[in-house]
């Protein structure tokens, strides 16, 4: 065998090594960081929403939530309530009753995500852009995060009221719900407590 051979042999068997011990012991801090960055951003961005609605993002300047699902902002100047799309969480004020279970839990996620933005931003699905109650219907983005999705992950918001065309993202809610279901995550502790019309507080009793 030619010396040259011999080098190109050990050249080789060492590249192989290398990349068989960095496949055995892990990744490095960085890569680490890039390995979760996919659930800190969620798994639906702004530009797809944008992309498939047609739709472009508008700024939100947050007042005050009233449920995990309903808040009061700003938009150009003037005040107005959004109803997020797609999801729903337990009610506050419930038949002008008690709170339902995890309705304070989710609120006060909603409120503490939207407290600490550093931006609001909201887009518009393809069909109505408000509801009967004159509600803005949006997806709300929290720091480039969907504020839906993040409920939806933590188990404090089920997928409902969905009314077509304003249904882009269904598919994608119903497996982050999926999820949450599967790990029985607050809402989903409970077996039957959210039934497809709606929740059901007399289960926990």
């Amino acid at each position: 065998m030619k010396m040259q051979d011999i080098k190109t042999l050990i050249t080789s068997g060492t590249i192989i090594l290398a990349v068989a011990l960095y496949m055995i012991f892990g990744r490095s801090p960085a890569d680490e960081k890039d390995a979760t960055s996919t659930d800190q951003n969620g798994i639906i961005s702004i530009e797809q929403v944008e992309e498939k609605t047609g739709n472009k993002r508008f700024t939100v300047d947050f007042i005050k939530a009233y449920d995990g699902d309903t808040i009061q902002a700003t938009i150009n100047g003037k005040k107005e309530k959004i109803r997020l799309l797609m999801v729903d969480t337990p009610e506050m004020n419930y038949n002008k009753g008690e709170a339902q279970p995890f309705a304070e839990e989710a609120r006060d996620y909603t409120i503490k995500l939207l407290e600490n933005a550093k931006k609001i931003e909201a887009v518009y699905d393809v069909g109505p852009e408000t509801d009967n109650y004159d509600r803005l219907l949006a997806y709300v983005f929290v720091d480039d995060v969907l504020l839906q999705e993040s409920l939806l992950k933590e188990g404090l918001a089920a997928v409902r009221f969905i009314h077509k065309p304003n249904n882009t993202f269904e598919d994608e809610f119903r497996d982050i719900q999926q999820e949450a279901e599967q790990e029985k995550l607050n809402i989903w502790s409970h077996d039957n407590y959210f039934q497809k019309d709606g929740f059901h507080p007399e289960i926990l009793k």
